[in-house]
């Protein structure tokens, strides 16, 4: 049976599931004879660590590993015994909300499947205190050995090494932590730590003075998808909106327009979610957007005030004191992505699309969505202030929205238009 309830007590004492996003133990029966799983995530909760997680007896067995697992024989890594996890936990990734148990983000480093050396005795051996085991993962393969060295009654957890096994598989010139950082799931390298009471209620700036730091927006430059091929460019939906940047401080928010017009009190709902998001100090920028039925942004809904506004978020230029604008596109976004992990009410993550072949390819999946267009974003790229071609816009059409202000009379007399004045 995989989900073992008594062996998991622990695990449900120190979680409240009406808020963290980590599972919740499920009954469920397992594959007769089917291989045992293995997986470690990459966790950043008060300090980074990798979790390995062995498939025993129906849960997840685990341990903290400070520095993460070695290929070099002769570096004996400490490996602290935690409390068994659920066998849905295999699958979790995201961020365990502030304030609870394990706060931070939680990525999935590595997973496969597993056997003790000999085959089937992983339970007897964890019982001992010495296991032999063979990963068979994306990033590590062999043979390690887990040795304990403290049990709980000597003092606090169990302590155990992480050796790894002379088997033709070592290599002391290879740091898996530090050549292979990303998550097999979903691409990301950045996990996220906590962020602590002594981070939010430390003196913060006004945020109009975030906003005059990063001042003045980055700027897309119309162009056409010759110019923006995929092997150069990440592609994202062309929001039809109001562009907005929103600089968070202290629980106070700044929300202007690229022009510098404020738009707290135009879209209050947006303001009061920003708020919400719990940060000592952000400056997102985004776009202010309201959906029709088919989740398509239109201007001429905001502008007539139909439907509930949202704001998108589509790049981090500043985080805790810290001056994002020089970090590379997607480092920008995976922090993004954390900060938004845990689905703040009225704030979504601009929406991206995943490896198209082609500019083309992007564009015509554009078109049959019923978007404006792509903006076309250069990879590996900072954020550099005013027009750009690192950003391009690809449009669908044209079309662009005015108002009508005024207009001249024409000029043979009669009582008619001769010509309209707009604004855009």
């Amino acid at each position: 049976m995989r989900g073992n309830s008594s062996k998991l007590e622990t695990y449900r004492a120190k979680r409240d599931f009406t808020k963290t996003t980590e599972p919740a133990p499920l009954r469920r029966q397992g594959k007769a004879g089917s291989a045992l799983t293995f997986m470690v995530h990459k966790h950043n909760s008060t300090r980074l660590h990798y979790d390995l997680r062995l498939e025993i007896g129906g849960v997840l067995a685990s341990w903290a590993i400070p520095k993460g697992p070695s290929y070099e024989p002769a570096v004996k890594r400490l490996a602290v015994q935690t409390e068994d996890h659920p066998f849905e936990y295999g699958k979790f990734e995201g961020r365990i909300p502030d304030g609870e148990y394990g706060a931070g983000d939680s990525l999935i480093w590595d997973r496969g499947t597993f056997a003790s050396v000999p085959p089937g005795e992983e339970s007897a051996q964890r019982i001992k205190g010495r296991m032999h085991i063979r990963l068979n993962g994306e990033k590590l393969k062999g043979e390690w050995h887990l040795v304990r060295t403290r049990t709980a009654k000597d003092s606090g957890k169990p302590q155990w090494l992480c050796i790894k096994a002379h088997d033709g598989k070592e290599n002391p010139n290879f740091d898996v932590v530090a050549e292979r950082p990303e998550s097999v799931k979903s691409g990301r390298r950045t996990a996220r730590g906590p962020v602590t009471q002594r981070v939010l209620k430390s003196p913060h700036p006004n945020p109009i003075d975030l906003l005059v730091k990063v001042w003045p927006p980055m700027l897309a430059t119309l162009s056409n998808t010759h110019k923006a091929p995929a092997s150069s460019f990440v592609y994202k939906v062309k929001y039809d909106g109001f562009r907005a940047l929103a600089a968070l401080a202290g629980g106070k928010l700044a929300l202007q327009t690229r022009n510098a017009l404020d738009l707290t009190a135009r879209f209050p709902e947006v303001a009061k979610a920003l708020c919400q998001i719990k940060i000592g100090e952000a400056v997102l920028d985004g776009e202010i957007v309201s959906y029709d039925g088919k989740k398509v942004s239109r201007f001429s809904r905001l502008a007539e005030g139909k439907g509930a506004a949202r704001y998108v978020a589509f790049d981090l230029l500043w985080l805790d004191g810290n001056d994002l604008r020089s970090e590379k596109l997607e480092d920008r976004r995976e922090l993004l992505e954390s900060l938004l992990d845990n689905d703040p009410s009225l704030i979504d993550l601009a929406e991206r699309l995943d490896d198209p072949e082609s500019a083309e390819r992007a564009l015509s999946h554009a078109k049959k969505k019923g978007w404006e267009g792509l903006i076309a974003k250069r990879k590996e790229r900072p954020y550099s202030p005013g027009r750009s071609t690192d950003w391009l816009k690809l449009k669908l059409s044209r079309a662009q929205e005015f108002a009508i202000i005024g207009y001249t009379e024409i000029s043979n007399g009669k009582p008619e238009i001769g010509a309209l004045h707009l604004a855009v």
